[in-house]
């Protein structure tokens, strides 16, 4: 009596069980459903009260929703600064700067609009009132994106003449150094090994 087992025949003619097969079948289609699953944007809100984290120097996490500053663009996490010919880690002293800003929670955001990266994009103020956006700016640890805020530009006019923050040495603009700019002294040099010959 032959199995009940659904069977292929390989090319050397034996029967082989079809469950492997069917296996292999399943896991191609759900891995390809997962691949070209559409990637979602951030969901749409108006406002976001409570506790937040500080992902970086101008992202807000509450809960498993984001917000970014709107018209203040923190030094990234790992960017470094020059002051007096010694690098400084600029970029971890602008997400301390934010963590101390939103201790005095809860935070209150308004979302203005979204980024390029379909990010929600908020104005920030904790529990005294304060803009954290613009606390950024003037301890120089942010640069105003007056496109989006256009008051912020008078703050940071005033803490590049106070030398506050950054403004102290030299620094790259965050926007740049996400593309990539570097300060020379930061520059990463790849050399090749050569044979001498």
């Amino acid at each position: 009596m032959k199995s009940a087992i659904a069977t292929f025949t390989d090319t050397s003619g034996a029967d082989m069980p079809a469950a492997p097969f069917v296996r292999a079948a399943c896991l191609s289609v759900a891995i390809w459903a997962t691949l070209s699953a559409p990637v979602h944007a951030d969901p749409d809100f108006d406002e976001l009260v409570g506790k937040a984290r500080a992902v970086d120097g101008d992202t807000l996490e509450f809960g498993f929703k984001r917000v970014d500053l709107w018209g203040a663009d923190a030094l990234e996490r790992f960017q470094k600064c020059l002051v007096n010919g010694q690098t400084t880690a600029c970029g971890a002293d602008a997400w301390q700067v934010i963590t101390n800003l939103i201790a005095a929670g809860p935070i209150t955001c308004k979302v203005q609009g979204k980024n390029r990266y379909h990010r929600n994009m908020a104005i920030c103020r904790n529990a005294n009132g304060q803009d954290i956006g613009q606390g950024l700016i003037a301890r120089g640890m942010a640069v105003a994106r007056t496109d989006e805020m256009p008051s912020y530009g008078s703050v940071e006019n005033s803490a590049r003449q106070s030398r506050a923050g950054a403004w102290a040495g030299q620094f790259i603009d965050p926007l740049l150094w996400r593309r990539g700019e570097r300060l020379p002294e930061h520059q990463t040099e790849v050399r090749r090994w050569q044979r001498d010959e």
